[in-house]
């Protein structure tokens, strides 16, 4: 079985090298072209453009390494099951099962990198890779204010932004702190910013204003608008932090994040949808494993071309899975865990039956 194994190992690794080089491959491309846009029509320097590409390559292998996985499977195995060599392992009573397990091995060890890449190694890089960018930009306003991100560099006032174009707002979240606890909580559908001095002045659309009851914190009172105006101070762009998207954050930072959030009342919803995918996509390439074994068994192939088209075809219907369940999470249809684990079940449960039917 030793040599067995090793013989299989062999075969995958080399299918899951060539696999990794070529997916990687495209996608670098697609971003050099972007980079390149920067430098030639934006006027980036050059040694600028370089780092951002190089801050952002770790970042691709969050979603090449799964896919040159389930790719390696499909090519090893189908090699394998077009040669007949699975029968003959077959006959001399080598199941299917200890083959499998081969894999889910694999799949494990690869789940296991994945996450201390999705934890460690990739919130540090994507965060140097938008400090970056912002820096690029520092002179614009817009440069502080980030959609989907909890900013808090606005003295007692903590700003949420759904959307952001140029000087123009959706979706505004205005919460007020005030000794560690919060008083007022005002939304608008839209507005737009105008910064004077240290002053960000809000001009603010169809909301309302929610202030607590001081004597009775679980009483609020409403004031709804059609237009308001607020001021709210803002700190000098030289000494403010960029502050740090969900991405950015690690699993220890999420999970200190979401209860002080909650302890003011206000419901991390951006920051629990990341802590749930973040471990959904870590565990992707075991789901990939059980999935691409079933796949291989049923498509029989060794061919590059065909099994390039299966690995594209499921990529692109797990990431639409994926965000699927991260819009119906938004929309507060479905839980922010319930929406991220979404298509590791429906593949996790496809890939068993496919395993479970599969006869040579």
């Amino acid at each position: 079985m030793k040599i067995l194994r090793n013989y299989i190992l062999k075969d995958f690794f080399s299918a899951f090298t060539f696999s990794l080089l070529s997916i990687t491959m495209v996608m670098v491309l697609g971003n050099l072209i972007k980079l390149s846009d920067m430098v030639i029509r934006k006027g980036v320097a050059l040694n600028d453009a370089v780092m951002l590409f190089l801050f952002f390559i770790p970042y691709l292998l969050g979603f090449t390494i799964p896919l040159s996985l389930l790719l390696g499977i499909l090519l090893s195995l189908g090699r394998l099951i077009a040669d007949n060599e699975i029968v003959a392992m077959y006959v001399v009573g080598i199941s299917l099962g200890r083959i499998l397990r081969i894999f889910l091995i694999l799949g494990i060890i690869f789940s296991m990198c994945l996450f201390i890449l999705n934890d460690k190694i990739l919130p540090n890089f994507h965060y140097r890779y938008y400090q970056r960018i912002k820096n690029l930009y520092r002179k614009n306003l817009s440069a502080i204010i980030e959609p989907g991100v909890f900013l808090e560099n606005f003295g007692n006032y903590i700003l949420y932004v759904g959307d952001v174009k140029g000087n123009k707002l959706k979706n505004i979240f205005i919460y007020q702190i005030e000794n560690d606890n919060l008083k007022q909580i005002t939304f608008a559908k839209k507005g737009e910013f105008i910064s004077q001095g240290k002053i960000l002045k809000l001009k603010l659309e169809n909301g309302f204003r929610d202030e607590v009851n001081p004597k009775n914190r679980n009483e609020l009172y409403r004031l709804n608008f059609k237009i308001f105006f607020m001021d709210i101070p803002i700190e000098e762009k030289s000494k403010t932090p960029i502050k740090k998207k969900p991405k950015d954050l690690t699993m220890k930072e999420l999970k200190e994040k979401i209860p002080y959030l909650r302890s003011l009342k206000i419901f991390p919803k951006n920051l629990l949808i990341e802590f749930h995918k973040r471990i959904s996509i870590s565990l992707s390439p075991l789901i990939f494993v059980i999935l691409g074994f079933g796949v291989a068994t049923l498509v029989r192939h060794r061919e590059k071309s065909i099994n390039f088209g299966v690995t594209f075809l499921l990529a692109v219907s797990y990431y639409l899975l994926l965000i699927l369940g991260e819009t119906l999470a938004e929309a507060n249809i479905v839980t922010p865990s319930l929406g991220m684990w979404i298509p590791n079940i429906i593949f996790l449960s496809l890939g068993i039956h496919l395993i479970r039917k599969c006869t040579f």
